[in-house]
């Protein structure tokens, strides 16, 4: 049996992109008898499944039947901009994100994942389109803490904002209440090395994304298919003290469910442990 040092988790984006848009309570049941304990519940703009009670529901109820841990959950970004430079857009992005901070309490997650923009944003619209995001995140983080519930802003990558850990580091500084990070591995390490940009994030990074990238895009692969230097990221979550889960966001789109959980915890064995 292998022993793994923190709890592995897959985000259930894994279950859609393998069995299709009604599939959480599919893939959560596949988990039983796994290694991996964990999910991040994605909720998707798409589907708009986490405004359905009863969908909700049935889904805390197989992780509850299954022993699976609700570690997070994922906001929505396909039409959701908090940093959206027309208003109306960034109000309706702030309700769509504390939507996904009701579906948090409801499946018991401790903590929610949102982006601080969509793609791209020129030069000369950055700073304007920061100040929105801020603006957001400030009455999020409120929101956020009245639910008792941690808000995590996702390294991204490309013209997205909070894709440098310094400009995150800039955000998290002028954020008005206790905005956390989700550290993407398979975004930061397309341009910084992953414990530089864990020691300079350190105890302010709330969860991970895990996957592998080949340096020119980011692929979501399972570990160990890329070029990311696990072995160095492991050293820095070490440095940092992180305890909390090793969540997944990867896939190989050539398996299907079943042997794309395996080779996650394989490669979590392999590069992780």
């Amino acid at each position: 049996s292998m022993q793994y040092k923190r709890p592995l988790g897959v985000s259930t984006s894994l279950f859609r992109s393998t069995l299709g848009p009604d599939s959480e309570l599919e893939g959560i049941r596949a988990l039983q008898g796994t290694p991996i304990s964990h999910i991040e519940y994605f909720c998707d703009d798409g589907t708009r499944n986490h405004t359905n009670h009863q969908h909700i529901a049935a889904v805390k109820q197989a992780a509850a039947d299954c022993g699976v841990t609700i570690w997070s959950c994922h906001a929505p970004f396909g039409t959701t901009d908090i940093s959206d430079a027309d208003e109306r857009v960034r109000l309706n992005s702030v309700q769509s994100v504390i939507e996904t901070l009701d579906a948090a309490m409801e499946l018991s997650a401790g903590r929610v994942v949102l982006h601080g923009s969509r793609e791209p944003i020129a030069d000369e619209e950055r700073q304007h389109r920061l100040g929105q995001c801020l603006r957001s995140l400030d009455e999020l983080c409120q929101q956020a803490s009245r639910h008792g519930l941690a808000l995590a802003l996702e390294l991204l990558p490309r013209t997205c904002l909070g894709n440098r850990s310094a400009e995150m580091q800039r955000i998290l500084d002028t954020t008005d209440g206790d905005l956390r990070v989700c550290f993407d591995v398979n975004h930061i390490t397309l341009y910084e090395g992953a414990r530089e940009a864990l020691n300079a994030l350190g105890d302010r990074i709330e969860t991970l994304h895990i996957s592998d990238h080949d340096g020119v895009d980011e692929r979501h692969w399972i570990p160990g298919r890329g070029i990311v230097d696990w072995p160095d990221f492991v050293t820095g979550l070490g440095e940092i003290g992180y305890k909390g889960c090793l969540m997944h966001e990867a896939r190989d789109a050539e398996l299907d469910l079943a042997r794309n959980l395996e080779a996650i915890w394989e490669a979590a064995a392999r590069h992780l442990a």
